[in-house]
């Protein structure tokens, strides 16, 4: 019994200063349902630090065009440099920008139109990547969901540059259309051009007893013990 109690005692010392840091990482996707982000529950601690982290594929869908009897196929280069803004329901957190950067190439056919010209759908991808460290006391006890908007979808962004686009021809952003399927542009949403992913995470230092409440508890464990051993004496010397 005196071993036990003296066992409470050093529990009830290290409960006073032998919490450790701890960590909680949820997901969330403008693929999915949009979850969104359970808040921190305040019982299971002091939340230290939170950081969000996107990870971006946006794509943008473009016809580019040539006069009738000229080329049939366009061998197009390209580059985008442009931002994609961070939204959510807590308006305290800003709309920070995500930078968003691609380079590739396309061939495209030719094989819409008629005698005015002749024109092709293709799209381009820019990709991003960014951590964000928000204030804790957003996050307590309050859901959040996030959703962001690729700048770059807006006509006339201007974040996009070609080359190789066909003498006598043009290249043209498509409004809201950013998939080409089987040469056929499509109208997705804004949450479907591409991927956009989050990762969110709460460190924290989780809640020990009070020293006193350890106290009590192993001292009850203790009692519980001694009272099992003395049953087994008495149940023993009957027998």
């Amino acid at each position: 019994m005196k071993h036990l109690l003296k066992m409470a005692a050093l529990c009830a010392a290290f409960g006073a200063g032998g919490a450790s840091a701890a960590t909680l990482i949820q997901y969330d996707s403008e693929q999915g349902a949009l979850r969104g982000f359970d808040g921190f529950d305040s019982r299971m601690g002091t939340l230290d630090k939170v950081t969000l982290t996107v990870d971006l594929a946006k794509t943008r869908g473009w016809v580019v065009s040539a006069p009738a009897g000229g080329a049939t196929t366009a061998s197009l280069s390209w580059t985008i440099a442009g931002d994609w803004r961070l939204a959510s329901t807590n308006a305290a957190l800003g709309n920070p920008l995500v930078a968003l950067a691609g380079t590739g190439s396309s061939l495209v056919a030719l094989d819409r139109g008629g005698d005015q010209g002749r024109y092709g759908f293709f799209e381009v991808t820019a990709f991003g990547s960014k951590t964000f460290t928000f204030d804790p006391k957003q996050f307590l006890n309050r859901r959040t969901i996030f959703n962001g908007y690729d700048l770059g979808q807006n006509v006339g962004s201007g974040d996009t540059g070609f080359s190789g686009v066909p003498l006598g021809g043009t290249v043209d952003q498509l409004q809201g259309a950013c998939i080409v399927a089987g040469g056929n542009p499509i109208s997705p949403g804004e949450d479907f051009c591409g991927n956009a992913s989050y990762t969110l995470t709460y460190d924290y230092t989780p809640a020990v007893p009070e020293p006193g409440t350890w106290a009590l508890m192993i001292a009850g464990f203790a009692t519980t013990g001694a009272a099992l051993r003395r049953r087994r004496r008495r149940a023993t010397a009957t027998a």
